[in-house]
């Protein structure tokens, strides 16, 4: 139960500091409708994961395994505020044409490590969750991860940053980092 209550409050701490960076951090003077949607998939995602998290019993080392993915993805969320925290990012599925591109930090890794830390954390709370049902959060989520981040490339190849973004694509990954030339 310990654990339950432990993976569950990392979650929904998450959860928190997202709405706090989704607020206080974008360049967002009116939320775009692509935001209401993933807002409410990842309600509606976390309460599922919730629910199999107390409903079922799961073995420790998941659970264990599951909250070290979460608070993982919590410093990974913090380290990419930290590091864009003067770049007046814009929102997923804003409609505006990014104005700057960010690569130090986490941005020296992957191209969109917000979406990377938002998916660790449903891959670590589906851990957790033990529970082949855990694996819809997780396929949601990544669509609509893979969506916004298409959308946002998209976008680059039409600012005067196009020919710096594509090299920047060859270097890094969408969501994980690169390994390979």
């Amino acid at each position: 139960m310990f654990l339950d209550f432990l993976v569950c409050t990392i979650g929904w701490i998450i959860i928190l500091y997202h709405t706090w960076a989704l607020k206080f951090h974008f360049d967002m003077p009116v939320t775009p409708p692509g935001v209401r949607v993933i807002s409410f998939l990842v309600i509606l995602s976390a309460i599922i994961l919730s629910f199999l998290v107390f409903r079922f019993e799961q073995p420790a080392l998941p659970q264990i395994i599951g909250a070290i993915f979460l608070s993982f993805s919590l410093f990974l969320c913090w380290r990419t505020i930290k590091e864009s925290s003067n770049a007046k990012l814009l929102a997923a599925f804003d409609e505006k044409l990014p104005h700057g591109l960010l690569t130090t930090g986490p941005y020296a890794y992957v191209r969109h490590p917000f979406y990377t830390s938002y998916l660790i954390q449903w891959i670590g709370w589906a851990i957790a969750s033990w529970s082949v049902w855990g694996i819809v959060p997780v396929v949601f989520m990544t669509t609509t991860y893979y969506l916004a981040a298409t959308g946002e490339e998209q976008k680059f190849a039409k600012t005067e940053m196009a020919d710096q973004y594509e090299a920047y694509k060859k270097k890094t990954g969408r969501f994980f980092p690169r390994f390979s030339g």
